[in-house]
């Protein structure tokens, strides 16, 4: 796919633009102990979601503009044969890129994986001093870098199918713009797309091509990096593609800026939908959309109704795949949070162990699902609160964060006798796990978290 030398000098000055505070949210919101990245076990697995992690780094060759690329590919257990990619590319700049990779280790996007009999895939692509568009723009290598990546990631796992299976498509800021340009070289392969805060550059004039394949763009009501490419040209996009029927979205979290935000509530349930409407179980193509079907969203009035029932212009609506993705739709810009519809299940397996005088170690299990992931935990005891800690969160373009997490608490200020529970929480309430009481002494290895 060609860029066009005009269009391209724009595109290289608006994607260049760095995020230097990425980390912003950390600042804003009320920091929690988070759960350890390390066991206290040695040699312990982290069984939460059991998968295997393959990296590898395709140097640039030739003509190739891009600095590196390192790939990072999770594959759950079990999986005889892959069916599909979730394909998660960050952002422009260093700072997007030192978490590119950890995309693959997020336990909420993993579970929709599974779900799925999908592989997750994270991405490290820095800039260094050179503009952004030396890897955002697929045709100065790192399109090709990919496609190799795979073919690397197919033999080092034993999975070839990885060489040719179909993908879905996540990429927030310049990322949005790589996935853009990857949808309209690889239509065939590509399930459906989410361009986070951008993604509209090179989408010029109208494809019939790529007109079938769904297409979400998540726009920050308040995102003022360089407004042309992060909300002028999706919308221009949405719009021509509508006209033709194409099952389109756009949507503004409102309240919300360039971060992705709770884009990743509406994404999950989004792809999730069309995986199961698209990704055939036998054969080897994928299914159409068919798009009498689905839901509709007012982009001015954000209300929400079934196709057949839509009172405004449909082509100038977004084109939403069923009523779970269409509530979540509005709720997203509406209020810019999306409100979960569940409790975490109750934690099993708690385990108290004795390691010294006044320290007790516990140990418990927790069922990912794809709405919730790893939520924030209490631990009790003696039905006393004496500590709270943070679940996996995500940052600015969201890559989980911690990467990799353990479910264990150490209790340093034990009393003989002591009964534990621990409760996941979210904003619907807890679920208390049975009691734990002390059940065994051990040594530790001499290292601590």
């Amino acid at each position: 796919m060609k860029v066009p030398v005009k269009l391209l000098a724009v595109f290289s000055l608006l994607i260049s633009i760095p995020i230097f505070y990425f980390g912003w949210k950390k600042f804003l919101r009320t920091e929690l102990p988070s759960l350890p990245e390390q066991s206290a076990f040695a040699n312990k697995q982290n069984n939460l979601l059991p998968g295997s992690y393959y990296e590898v780094s395709i140097p640039p060759v030739k003509n190739d503009q891009y600095l590196s690329a390192d790939y990072r590919i999770w594959i759950p257990d079990g999986m005889q044969k892959v069916r599909g990619l979730i394909i998660k590319q960050h952002g422009c700049g260093d700072a997007a890129a030192a978490t590119g990779l950890d995309h693959a280790n997020d336990l909420q996007w993993q579970a929709l994986a599974v779900k799925h009999q999908l592989a997750l895939v994270g991405t490290k692509l820095p800039t260094g001093d050179r503009p952004c568009e030396s890897w955002a723009l697929i045709n100065y290598g790192s399109g090709g870098a990919f496609l190799k990546a795979l073919d690397a990631l197919a033999d080092k796992s034993q999975h070839s199918e990885l060489k040719t299976v179909p993908w879905v498509l996540w990429g927030h800021s310049g990322g949005a713009d790589w996935v853009a340009q990857m949808l309209q070289q690889y239509p065939d392969r590509t399930i459906a797309v989410i361009a986070a805060r951008g993604g509209g550059f090179t989408l010029l004039g109208t494809n019939p091509i790529i007109a079938g394949i769904p297409v979400l763009f998540a726009l920050g009501e308040k995102d003022k990096e360089a407004v042309v490419e992060t909300q002028e040209r999706p919308k221009q996009a949405f719009l021509r593609y509508r006209k033709i029927n194409a099952p389109w979205a756009l949507a503004s979290e409102a309240n919300t800026a360039h971060e992705t935000g709770d884009t990743r509530l509406l994404a999950i349930p989004y792809f999730d939908a069309l995986l199961t409407l698209r990704l055939p179980k036998n054969g080897k193509y994928l299914r159409p959309i068919d798009r009498t079907q689905g839901w509709l969203g007012d982009i001015s009035t954000r209300k929400i109704a079934p196709t057949n029932e839509y009172q405004g212009y449909p082509q100038q609506a977004a084109w939403l795949p069923n009523e779970e993705t269409a509530r979540k739709w509005q709720e997203y810009v509406t209020t810019g949070k999306i409100s979960p519809t569940q409790k975490p299940t109750t934690p099993t397996d708690l385990r108290a162990t004795r390691i010294s005088a006044n320290e007790v170690l516990l140990t418990w299990h927790f069922t990912i699902n794809q709405e919730i992931g790893l939520p924030s935990f209490r631990i009790y005891r003696d039905n006393s609160l004496i500590a709270t800690l943070q679940g996996q969160q995500h940052n600015f373009g969201d890559a989980a964060e911690p990467p990799n997490v353990v479910l264990e608490f150490r209790d340093k200020n034990s009393t003989n006798n002591a009964v534990y529970t621990v409760a996941a929480f979210n904003a619907l309430g807890e679920s208390v796990s049975r009691s734990a009481e002390l059940i065994s002494s051990i040594s530790l290895p001499n290292y601590s978290h």
